[in-house]
């Protein structure tokens, strides 16, 4: 197997110096018949529009002169609306813009609430723990305190309840 891998480069190089060498300019050797081209469509429409686009033109401005409005232009009149639907829809804009400038006014001076409703005490250290800057959270432990009494105070009289015989559910 060894013999035969050794045995392709050598054969492949002599192949190679045998081979006649590319020219790429082979194209010189043999020419094409001369072709009878034309302009083609494209350059036959592009001249008739613009040929018409003059014509329609000089025709428009020789009724201008004359005083007579153009066909085109009092067909434009004709579906333009007039200014007075202008001048009402702006009126109508203006009436609403400034209605809502009063009530964004008005709910941005409103005062905001002076407390939270917080319905557990683990809701004061619901925030992420990473990325607090020094000295920018409170001193809670009198707030922990406060409920910690307080839930205190709400399972000794659960127990009380029990003691009794009564109804065993805080809410009850």
């Amino acid at each position: 197997m060894f013999l035969a891998r050794r045995s392709v480069a050598p054969a492949r190089q002599q192949l190679l110096r045998r081979q006649q060498p590319r020219r790429f300019d082979s194209h010189a050797a043999h020419h094409a018949a001369p072709a009878n081209e034309s302009f083609g469509p494209s350059f036959y429409v592009a001249v008739t529009t613009f040929a018409t686009g003059y014509v329609l033109y000089r025709i428009h401005k020789a009724s201008q002169e004359s005083g007579s409005e153009t066909w085109l232009s009092s067909l434009i009149r004709k579906w333009t609306p007039l200014e007075k639907v202008f001048e009402e829809r702006n009126a109508i804009r203006t009436a609403a813009m400034e209605k809502a400038a009063v009530d964004r006014h008005l709910f941005a001076s409103a005062p905001g609430k002076e407390y939270i409703d917080l319905k557990m005490p683990e809701l004061f250290n619901a925030g992420s723990p990473y990325n607090v800057p020094p000295g920018s959270q409170a001193d809670l432990s009198a707030v922990a305190a406060y409920y910690h009494q307080k839930n205190k105070e709400i399972e000794e009289q659960r127990v009380a309840r029990m003691k009794d015989g009564k109804v065993v559910s805080i809410y009850d």
